[in-house]
Protein backbone atom coordinates (compact mmCIF):
# COMPACT_ATOMS: atom_id res chain seq x y z
CA UNK A 1 0.00 0.00 0.00
CA UNK A 2 2.94 2.36 0.86
CA UNK A 3 4.35 1.67 -2.47
CA UNK A 4 1.10 2.30 -4.32
CA UNK A 5 0.81 5.95 -2.32
CA UNK A 6 4.38 6.84 -3.02
CA UNK A 7 4.06 6.19 -6.87
CA UNK A 8 0.78 8.68 -6.73
CA UNK A 9 2.56 11.24 -4.65
CA UNK A 10 5.75 11.10 -7.06
CA UNK A 11 3.12 11.49 -9.86
CA UNK A 12 1.13 14.69 -8.93
CA UNK A 13 4.15 16.40 -7.82
CA UNK A 14 5.69 15.75 -11.42
CA UNK A 15 1.89 16.62 -13.01
CA UNK A 16 2.32 19.81 -10.85
CA UNK A 17 5.60 20.67 -11.97
CA UNK A 18 4.73 20.31 -15.70
CA UNK A 19 1.09 21.96 -15.59
CA UNK A 20 2.29 25.14 -16.58
CA UNK A 21 5.15 23.90 -19.24
CA UNK A 22 3.96 25.38 -21.76
CA UNK A 23 2.32 28.19 -20.50
CA UNK A 24 3.82 31.79 -20.30
CA UNK A 25 3.56 33.69 -16.77
CA UNK A 26 3.23 37.53 -16.82
CA UNK A 27 4.18 38.91 -13.22
CA UNK A 28 3.79 42.76 -12.89
CA UNK A 29 6.64 43.86 -10.46
CA UNK A 30 5.73 47.49 -10.89
CA UNK A 31 3.14 49.36 -12.00
CA UNK A 32 3.46 52.72 -11.26
CA UNK A 33 4.75 55.93 -13.04
CA UNK A 34 7.47 58.30 -12.32
CA UNK A 35 6.30 59.41 -9.65
CA UNK A 36 7.25 57.58 -5.46
CA UNK A 37 4.75 55.38 -4.32
CA UNK A 38 4.71 52.93 -1.97
CA UNK A 39 2.37 50.30 -3.46
CA UNK A 40 3.24 50.90 -7.06
CA UNK A 41 7.08 50.63 -7.77
CA UNK A 42 8.29 51.55 -10.81
CA UNK A 43 7.76 50.13 -14.13
CA UNK A 44 9.17 46.80 -14.24
CA UNK A 45 7.07 43.42 -15.62
CA UNK A 46 8.61 39.81 -15.37
CA UNK A 47 7.60 37.05 -17.75
CA UNK A 48 8.84 33.46 -17.60
CA UNK A 49 8.66 31.24 -20.66
CA UNK A 50 10.24 28.06 -21.11
CA UNK A 51 13.60 28.07 -19.37
CA UNK A 52 13.87 32.18 -19.81
CA UNK A 53 12.89 34.85 -17.22
CA UNK A 54 12.82 38.19 -18.93
CA UNK A 55 12.59 41.14 -17.52
CA UNK A 56 11.03 44.27 -19.27
CA UNK A 57 12.59 47.16 -17.78
CA UNK A 58 13.65 47.98 -14.10
CA UNK A 59 12.25 51.13 -12.42
CA UNK A 60 12.21 51.78 -8.99
CA UNK A 61 12.24 48.81 -6.45
CA UNK A 62 12.43 45.99 -8.77
CA UNK A 63 14.86 44.13 -7.04
CA UNK A 64 12.27 44.11 -3.88
CA UNK A 65 9.76 42.83 -5.68
CA UNK A 66 11.48 40.15 -7.29
CA UNK A 67 12.64 38.99 -4.23
CA UNK A 68 8.86 38.88 -3.07
CA UNK A 69 7.81 36.80 -6.00
CA UNK A 70 11.13 34.80 -4.88
CA UNK A 71 12.72 35.01 -8.96
CA UNK A 72 16.33 33.84 -8.74
CA UNK A 73 18.53 36.90 -9.64
CA UNK A 74 21.14 35.35 -10.89
CA UNK A 75 18.85 33.85 -14.36
CA UNK A 76 17.50 37.06 -15.60
CA UNK A 77 17.47 38.74 -19.40
CA UNK A 78 16.70 42.37 -19.00
CA UNK A 79 15.03 44.30 -21.83
CA UNK A 80 14.53 48.06 -21.53
CA UNK A 81 11.86 49.67 -23.64
CA UNK A 82 13.38 52.96 -23.34
CA UNK A 83 15.78 55.07 -21.22
CA UNK A 84 13.64 57.08 -19.13
CA UNK A 85 14.78 57.05 -16.00
CA UNK A 86 11.79 55.86 -14.01
CA UNK A 87 12.29 52.77 -16.26
CA UNK A 88 16.12 52.20 -15.68
CA UNK A 89 16.88 53.27 -11.99
CA UNK A 90 16.56 50.27 -10.34
CA UNK A 91 19.12 48.62 -12.94
CA UNK A 92 22.00 49.45 -10.86
CA UNK A 93 20.34 47.59 -8.14
CA UNK A 94 19.54 44.27 -9.65
CA UNK A 95 22.82 44.12 -11.04
CA UNK A 96 25.27 45.09 -8.24
CA UNK A 97 23.13 42.70 -5.63
CA UNK A 98 22.53 40.44 -7.87
CA UNK A 99 26.80 39.91 -7.88
CA UNK A 100 27.62 39.58 -4.57
CA UNK A 101 26.29 36.57 -2.15
CA UNK A 102 24.05 34.86 -1.88
CA UNK A 103 23.48 34.82 -5.29
CA UNK A 104 26.91 35.76 -6.97
CA UNK A 105 25.76 35.62 -10.50
CA UNK A 106 29.01 34.21 -12.19
CA UNK A 107 28.40 36.11 -15.90
CA UNK A 108 27.42 39.35 -17.32
CA UNK A 109 24.18 40.74 -16.85
CA UNK A 110 22.50 40.11 -20.19
CA UNK A 111 20.32 43.32 -21.09
CA UNK A 112 18.99 44.42 -24.35
CA UNK A 113 17.47 47.96 -24.94
CA UNK A 114 17.90 50.98 -27.33
CA UNK A 115 20.61 53.56 -28.46
CA UNK A 116 22.20 55.16 -25.21
CA UNK A 117 22.37 51.51 -23.51
CA UNK A 118 26.03 51.23 -23.14
CA UNK A 119 26.10 54.26 -22.10
CA UNK A 120 23.95 53.33 -19.13
CA UNK A 121 26.01 50.26 -18.71
CA UNK A 122 29.28 51.55 -18.71
CA UNK A 123 28.21 54.45 -16.41
CA UNK A 124 27.30 52.27 -14.06
CA UNK A 125 30.31 50.12 -13.82
CA UNK A 126 32.32 53.28 -13.38
CA UNK A 127 29.98 54.19 -10.45
CA UNK A 128 30.48 51.27 -8.87
CA UNK A 129 34.23 50.80 -9.78
CA UNK A 130 35.42 51.27 -5.81
CA UNK A 131 32.48 48.87 -4.43
CA UNK A 132 33.94 46.28 -6.98
CA UNK A 133 37.25 46.48 -6.33
CA UNK A 134 36.24 46.65 -2.05
CA UNK A 135 34.36 43.84 -2.38
CA UNK A 136 37.01 41.84 -4.39
CA UNK A 137 39.89 42.68 -1.91
CA UNK A 138 37.35 41.87 1.14
CA UNK A 139 35.94 38.45 -0.88
CA UNK A 140 39.83 37.47 -1.63
CA UNK A 141 40.39 38.08 2.31
CA UNK A 142 37.66 35.93 3.72
CA UNK A 143 38.38 33.29 1.28
CA UNK A 144 35.14 33.70 -0.31
CA UNK A 145 34.65 32.88 -4.65
CA UNK A 146 34.16 36.33 -6.57
CA UNK A 147 33.12 36.01 -10.35
CA UNK A 148 34.94 39.26 -11.80
CA UNK A 149 32.22 38.47 -14.46
CA UNK A 150 29.49 39.24 -12.80
CA UNK A 151 30.34 42.38 -12.76
CA UNK A 152 29.77 43.34 -15.49
CA UNK A 153 27.00 43.86 -18.12
CA UNK A 154 26.78 41.91 -21.82
CA UNK A 155 24.70 44.84 -23.21
CA UNK A 156 23.04 44.31 -26.92
CA UNK A 157 21.84 47.68 -28.53
CA UNK A 158 18.36 47.41 -29.97
CA UNK A 159 18.65 49.12 -33.24
CA UNK A 160 15.30 48.46 -35.54
CA UNK A 161 12.64 46.26 -34.71
CA UNK A 162 12.52 42.44 -35.28
CA UNK A 163 13.40 39.52 -33.49
CA UNK A 164 15.98 40.40 -30.99
CA UNK A 165 16.48 37.49 -28.95
CA UNK A 166 15.73 33.73 -29.57
CA UNK A 167 16.98 30.96 -27.62
CA UNK A 168 15.35 27.75 -26.26
CA UNK A 169 11.91 28.48 -28.59
CA UNK A 170 11.69 31.83 -26.37
CA UNK A 171 11.38 34.77 -29.22
CA UNK A 172 11.39 38.30 -28.64
CA UNK A 173 10.52 40.97 -30.68
CA UNK A 174 11.12 44.66 -30.49
CA UNK A 175 8.26 46.85 -31.69
CA UNK A 176 8.61 50.38 -32.70
CA UNK A 177 6.72 52.60 -31.00
CA UNK A 178 6.61 56.49 -29.97
CA UNK A 179 7.44 58.35 -26.94
CA UNK A 180 8.94 61.96 -26.98
CA UNK A 181 12.88 62.10 -27.97
CA UNK A 182 15.11 58.71 -28.45
CA UNK A 183 13.83 55.18 -29.93
CA UNK A 184 11.61 53.72 -27.74
CA UNK A 185 10.59 50.00 -27.93
CA UNK A 186 7.01 48.07 -27.43
CA UNK A 187 8.17 44.41 -27.07
CA UNK A 188 6.69 40.80 -27.83
CA UNK A 189 7.39 37.40 -26.20
CA UNK A 190 6.36 34.53 -28.19
CA UNK A 191 6.64 30.53 -26.60
CA UNK A 192 4.39 27.42 -27.66
CA UNK A 193 2.29 29.16 -29.89
CA UNK A 194 1.82 31.88 -27.00
CA UNK A 195 2.38 35.16 -26.82
CA UNK A 196 2.41 38.38 -24.43
CA UNK A 197 3.28 41.96 -25.78
CA UNK A 198 4.67 44.80 -23.66
CA UNK A 199 4.06 48.66 -24.83
CA UNK A 200 6.64 50.27 -22.78
CA UNK A 201 5.80 54.58 -22.55
CA UNK A 202 4.09 55.37 -26.12
CA UNK A 203 1.18 57.41 -27.63
CA UNK A 204 -1.13 55.85 -29.16
CA UNK A 205 0.41 53.02 -32.00
CA UNK A 206 -0.95 51.48 -35.46
CA UNK A 207 2.28 50.14 -35.52
CA UNK A 208 1.91 48.26 -32.13
CA UNK A 209 -1.98 47.51 -32.79
CA UNK A 210 -0.99 45.82 -36.11
CA UNK A 211 1.88 43.73 -34.32
CA UNK A 212 0.37 42.62 -31.33
CA UNK A 213 -2.86 41.41 -33.37
CA UNK A 214 -4.03 38.20 -31.87
CA UNK A 215 -1.72 38.40 -28.81
CA UNK A 216 -3.42 36.31 -25.60
CA UNK A 217 -2.42 39.80 -23.11
CA UNK A 218 -1.16 43.00 -23.76
CA UNK A 219 0.29 45.18 -21.07
CA UNK A 220 0.14 48.65 -22.04
CA UNK A 221 0.74 51.73 -20.35
CA UNK A 222 -2.13 54.75 -19.95
CA UNK A 223 -2.24 58.16 -18.94
CA UNK A 224 -5.60 59.67 -17.26
CA UNK A 225 -6.48 63.08 -16.46
CA UNK A 226 -8.97 65.10 -14.84
CA UNK A 227 -10.81 66.54 -17.83
CA UNK A 228 -11.30 69.94 -16.32
CA UNK A 229 -7.44 69.91 -15.25
CA UNK A 230 -6.26 68.74 -18.09
CA UNK A 231 -7.84 71.43 -19.91
CA UNK A 232 -6.46 73.82 -17.36
CA UNK A 233 -2.72 72.04 -17.18
CA UNK A 234 -0.58 72.89 -20.67
CA UNK A 235 1.61 70.71 -19.14
CA UNK A 236 -0.12 68.03 -18.44
CA UNK A 237 -1.46 68.57 -22.42
CA UNK A 238 2.09 67.76 -23.21
CA UNK A 239 3.02 65.22 -21.23
CA UNK A 240 -0.32 63.31 -22.33
CA UNK A 241 1.42 63.38 -26.03
CA UNK A 242 3.55 61.16 -25.61
CA UNK A 243 1.14 58.81 -23.65
CA UNK A 244 -2.13 56.87 -24.28
CA UNK A 245 -5.54 57.72 -22.67
CA UNK A 246 -7.74 55.15 -21.86
CA UNK A 247 -10.13 56.19 -24.65
CA UNK A 248 -6.85 55.76 -27.22
CA UNK A 249 -5.93 52.49 -25.56
CA UNK A 250 -9.70 50.96 -26.18
CA UNK A 251 -8.95 51.68 -29.20
CA UNK A 252 -5.91 49.72 -30.03
CA UNK A 253 -7.91 47.04 -27.59
CA UNK A 254 -10.18 46.56 -30.02
CA UNK A 255 -7.74 46.26 -32.87
CA UNK A 256 -5.80 44.05 -31.09
CA UNK A 257 -8.31 41.39 -29.74
CA UNK A 258 -6.09 40.08 -27.11
CA UNK A 259 -7.70 37.71 -24.52
CA UNK A 260 -6.81 39.78 -21.82
CA UNK A 261 -5.81 43.83 -21.61
CA UNK A 262 -3.83 44.46 -18.65
CA UNK A 263 -3.22 48.36 -17.85
CA UNK A 264 -0.02 49.01 -16.24
CA UNK A 265 2.64 52.10 -15.62
CA UNK A 266 -0.60 54.03 -14.47
CA UNK A 267 -0.55 57.90 -14.66
CA UNK A 268 -3.57 58.81 -13.12
CA UNK A 269 -4.13 62.20 -12.45
CA UNK A 270 -7.72 63.15 -10.48
CA UNK A 271 -8.95 59.87 -12.63
CA UNK A 272 -9.65 56.85 -9.83
CA UNK A 273 -9.05 53.40 -11.40
CA UNK A 274 -12.80 52.93 -11.21
CA UNK A 275 -13.15 55.74 -13.90
CA UNK A 276 -10.24 54.65 -16.04
CA UNK A 277 -12.07 51.32 -16.22
CA UNK A 278 -15.41 53.33 -17.35
CA UNK A 279 -13.77 55.49 -19.85
CA UNK A 280 -11.78 52.99 -21.57
CA UNK A 281 -15.21 50.40 -21.62
CA UNK A 282 -17.20 53.20 -23.03
CA UNK A 283 -15.14 51.79 -26.28
CA UNK A 284 -13.69 48.85 -25.68
CA UNK A 285 -15.74 46.19 -24.14
CA UNK A 286 -13.42 42.86 -23.74
CA UNK A 287 -11.85 41.55 -20.58
CA UNK A 288 -9.60 44.12 -18.86
CA UNK A 289 -7.43 44.22 -15.54
CA UNK A 290 -6.49 47.47 -13.84
CA UNK A 291 -2.78 46.54 -13.59
CA UNK A 292 -1.10 46.15 -9.31
CA UNK A 293 1.95 45.27 -7.90
CA UNK A 294 3.12 41.34 -8.13
CA UNK A 295 -0.63 40.75 -10.03
CA UNK A 296 0.27 37.34 -11.85
CA UNK A 297 -1.23 35.96 -15.09
CA UNK A 298 -0.83 32.45 -16.62
CA UNK A 299 -0.85 32.67 -20.04
CA UNK A 300 -2.52 29.12 -21.55
CA UNK A 301 -5.00 27.86 -23.82
CA UNK A 302 -6.99 31.05 -21.48
CA UNK A 303 -5.47 33.47 -19.47
CA UNK A 304 -5.96 33.50 -15.97
CA UNK A 305 -5.38 35.72 -13.47
CA UNK A 306 -4.00 34.10 -9.98
CA UNK A 307 -3.77 35.63 -6.68
CA UNK A 308 -0.09 36.26 -4.69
Amino acid sequence: MKFFITIYTVFMVLLSANVYAESIRVTILGSGGPSTSPTRFGASTLVEAGKEKLLFDVGRGAIIRLEQNKTPLSDITVFLTHLHSDHINGLSDLWSVSYIAPTFRNKPLEIYGPTGINDVTSGIQTAYKPNINIRTLEYAEKGVNFYPKGATFDATEVKQEGVIFNRGGVKVSAIDVEHGEGRSFAYRVDYAGRSVVISGDTRMSKNLANKAKGTDIIIHEVMAVDEKLLKSSALFQSVLTGHTSPEDAALIFNDVKPKMAVFNHLILLGVSPARLKERTHKIYTGPLVIGQDLMTFIVDDEVSLINK
